[in-house]
């Protein structure tokens, strides 16, 4: 796979955290570098992030957890043009940081794959799937796993890395056929 950029969240999901566990793996992906980790303003991360789009000169396939995950839906419609698809992992509730509903809603219009757990204490499960309704997408339950990051016991996290590969292949195959 390549054409990846990972958008960590708050942080820059630290060197345990499976984006960067799959970063070293992997190190021709991309990462989304220079955001304010410690300050989540959604209009910053996200202007930055297609800022990033725009300058690529292809689609990027968006990798992106938690705060990040809002980020990439923003910059997405910013860029439509320069996303592939997006991977959404543990995304958390914009409600959480202020930011009204009607700013994140509405299809995607990608291939996208929604990833949450039973039990994440940034958004729950009723929320998820309240947005995978709005965003019209696929959602895979997790279960019981927390956050989905290395606090939750997924470092590397291979299943993660199955799904991400599933969306990739079905995002490049919707890209041949247009």
């Amino acid at each position: 796979m390549d054409k990846i950029l990972l958008v960590p969240g708050l942080h820059n999901s630290g060197p345990d955290h499976w984006q960067s566990r799959w970063h070293h793996d992997f190190p021709h992906w991309q990462r989304m570098m220079g955001l304010p980790w410690d300050k989540p303003d959604l209009t910053v991360w996200s202007a930055k992030l297609a800022s990033k789009l725009r300058s690529r000169r292809g689609k990027a396939h968006l990798v992106a957890h938690s705060f990040g995950a809002l980020a990439a839906i923003r910059a997405s419609k910013l860029q439509p043009d320069k996303v592939a698809s997006l991977f959404l992992v543990a995304p958390a509730d914009p409600g959480r940081f202020g930011i009204a509903d009607e700013l994140l809603a509405g299809p995607l219009g990608v291939c996208a794959q929604l990833v949450a757990s039973r039990s994440d204490p940034w958004m729950s499960f009723e929320r998820a799937e309240y947005w995978r309704r709005q965003w019209q997408l696929p959602l895979f339950d997790a279960g019981e796993v927390g956050h989905l990051n290395a606090q939750s016991g997924h470092g590397e996290w291979a299943s993660g890395l199955q799904l991400l590969g599933e969306l990739y292949r079905r995002a490049e195959l919707v890209a041949d056929t247009v």
